[in-house]
């Protein structure tokens, strides 16, 4: 079996969402060396690392709650939403800015699977090109819900195109329980079928969204 990482590292000073939004601060709550002088370890010392950030950073997972308060939030997402046969569908002819329309699943199989849409703009992490990113539409939105697609995930920063304030992608797939990723990478690594897509969060109860270290498996032949 082979097994490709699909995340971006989170750390101080990553690309976020928005300018507004507060850095990630990653920290020892206790660090070795105040383990060793505090006389509870003997021949040995640990760390205890302190983390504060916002849920929607790095590579995460939208619940449906993230926009529809009745909706279910992050811990109440069964391993069978989060676990799902993948496909990729190669969006690499897309320039910046520019919309995907519905035409890219023409012919494609995608119920029951996660699909994910590859762009390559994640060779931008990290740039200033990275804001510069493509998005999904309604009418594509709506075509990947009459598909039965269970989930969908984008190596760019937002699924929408965030100058529409009716955010009509996040709001048609949550709507029906079909769950976002944001924000993958390495889509290029994969088949357009034949994998295992895995984007399963801790269970922070409340959270409307939080990051996954999503990755794939592929039965070797």
């Amino acid at each position: 079996m082979k097994l490709i990482d699909l995340s971006h590292v989170i750390e101080p000073g990553m690309q976020l969402f928005s300018s507004g939004a507060p850095d990630p601060q990653i920290e020892a709550w206790m660090s070795h060396e105040q383990a060793a002088a505090s006389g509870r370890y003997d021949e040995c010392s640990c760390e205890i690392t302190k983390v504060s950030f916002v849920t929607s950073l790095g590579t995460y997972l939208d619940s449906p709650y993230h926009f529809h308060p009745n909706k279910p939030s992050i811990e109440k997402l069964r391993l069978e939403q989060l676990v799902l046969p993948g496909m990729v569908v190669d969006c690499t002819h897309i320039s910046a800015c520019q919309a995907i329309g519905p035409e890219v699943l023409n012919g494609k199989d995608i119920r029951g699977k996660a699909v994910l849409f590859h762009s390559g703009w994640s060779v931008y992490w990290g740039k200033p090109e990275y804001y510069q990113f493509p998005f999904l539409i309604r009418e594509t939105a709506l075509a990947l819900k009459a598909g039965g697609a269970r989930m969908v995930g984008v190596d760019w920063l937002v699924i929408d195109d965030t100058m529409d304030p009716r955010r009509p992608v996040h709001v048609t797939l949550l709507a029906e329980d079909i769950l976002i990723v944001e924000n993958l990478t390495a889509l290029d690594e994969l088949p357009e079928t034949g994998f295992t897509f895995y984007a399963v969060p801790v269970k922070v109860a409340g959270a409307a969204a939080f990051p996954v270290r999503t990755y794939a498996t592929i039965e070797k032949a």
